[in-house]
């Protein structure tokens, strides 16, 4: 007997075909973007945590062994280059230092007053026929600056064969006592060498009282007035200076067998002052009447031989 379903309520009760994507038989529909995003965040934790523990490595490239050697050997033929470029200097060297066309033939020496040739010759080393390129020009200036009679001294070599010395000499003033000696002393006090016989200078003799040596500077600034006249005498008419405490700079004359005395502090007002007293009694001819005369602290006094 054939018995035909109808619908129940609106509801169809018709069997539905199942569709599966896998099969072959139907269409199959694409899965949805959000399934597939689904699918990404159900991955498993431990798969995502060990992607992101992967690190990418810079990529290193090897220098080939072709180029490490061709590096290698310019450094070598540039080292070899080097060391022949520098035996090849020194041999130069050595020869230049040794040939004869460089020989020593001629010496100036310039400035000498008390000192003579020789003595430059033997305190510098010097002799004719060597080799003026081997000869050592700071050497020789320090050996002759070495010198008490020198007070600066300059070399010049000139080639092929010359030498040329200027000299400047110490200029003696003073005769000093030290050490139970004579010495000669220059301007500013200071000793050049012992006096020696066979060359004596007369020279005014100095006298420095311990603890006076700061005030040698009045020494050069005597040497300066006299030289300008701006002393009543010149170094030639003076037999002794003697720095001391209570006169200060005390000079003794001989041609007028008079001492002067000038107070260190304030010398130059001192000075005038007592210019201005010569002067006055050279005017009423007195001045052989006078044995002494001291220009200190704003004064002058006469004292008159007895």
């Amino acid at each position: 007997m054939n018995v035909r379903v109808g619908s129940i309520s609106g509801f169809s009760l018709s069997p539905r075909r199942k569709t599966n994507s896998y099969g072959s038989g139907s269409k199959s529909a694409k899965p949805s973007r959000l399934i597939r995003g689904g699918a990404k965040r159900n991955k498993p934790l431990a798969v995502r945590r060990e992607r992101s523990r992967e690190i990418s490595l810079p990529h290193l490239s090897l220098p080939s062994i072709t180029g490490v050697a061709t590096k290698a050997g310019a450094f070598v033929m540039c080292a070899v280059f080097l060391a022949a470029l520098s035996v090849g200097l020194l041999a130069g060297y050595r020869w230049l230092t040794t040939v004869n066309y460089f020989a020593l033939t001629n010496i100036s020496v310039s400035g000498l007053s008390r000192l003579g040739k020789e003595h430059v010759f033997d305190v510098a080393d010097l002799e004719y026929g060597a080799n003026v390129l081997s000869l050592n020009i700071d050497k020789i200036k320090s050996a002759l600056a070495n010198d008490p009679w020198v007070d600066t001294a300059s070399v010049k070599r000139v080639l092929p064969g010359a030498l040329e010395i200027n000299v400047i000499e110490r200029r003696p003033i003073f005769l000093v006592q030290y050490e139970g000696a004579p010495y000669y002393a220059d301007g500013a006090g200071r000793l050049i060498d012992k006096v020696e016989t066979g060359q004596f200078v007369s020279l005014p003799q100095l006298e420095v009282e311990a603890g006076m040596e700061k005030h040698l500077g009045l020494l050069s600034k005597l040497r300066k007035m006299t030289d300008a006249n701006h002393t009543p005498f010149s170094l030639k008419d003076v037999a002794w200076i003697r720095l001391s405490w209570g006169r200060g700079l005390e000079v003794r004359l001989l041609s007028q067998d008079v001492s002067l005395c000038i107070g260190a502090k304030d010398w130059e007002r001192n000075l005038y002052r007592l210019n201005l007293v010569w002067a006055d009694l050279r005017k009423r001819n007195e001045l052989n009447q006078v044995a002494q005369i001291t220009a200190q602290d704003d004064k002058v006094w006469v004292e008159k031989r007895t």
